[in-house]
């Protein structure tokens, strides 16, 4: 399973906010555009509302997260966490 830490957590909640979100929204984590690498999968995140069918859903930190289908064995044992880069603040897996 995938785990979020408490600082991406509150990040992706900021993002929520930001959206006007309702407080049962969550955050699917989806397929990206593709990168001219084969080797590497790109990730992209939205607001929604319900999981797709196919979702897995899991609650961590408050926050709801949908990953979608085709991700969920690839971000089996991952953690999402935070970095600071010099344009902010930035997601990243690890």
């Amino acid at each position: 399973m995938l785990t979020v830490t408490k600082e991406a957590a509150e990040l992706l909640k900021v993002a929520k906010a930001a959206e006007n979100a309702s407080d049962d929204a969550g955050i699917r984590i989806r397929r990206g555009i593709m990168s001219k690498d084969p080797g590497l999968v790109a990730v992209g995140f939205a607001i929604s509302e319900d999981p797709s069918p196919d979702d897995e859903e899991i609650e961590q930190e408050g926050l709801r997260i949908f990953v979608e289908e085709e991700l969920i064995e690839l971000l089996d044992g991952r953690i999402l966490d935070v970095r600071e880069v010099s344009e902010g603040l930035e997601l990243f897996f690890r």
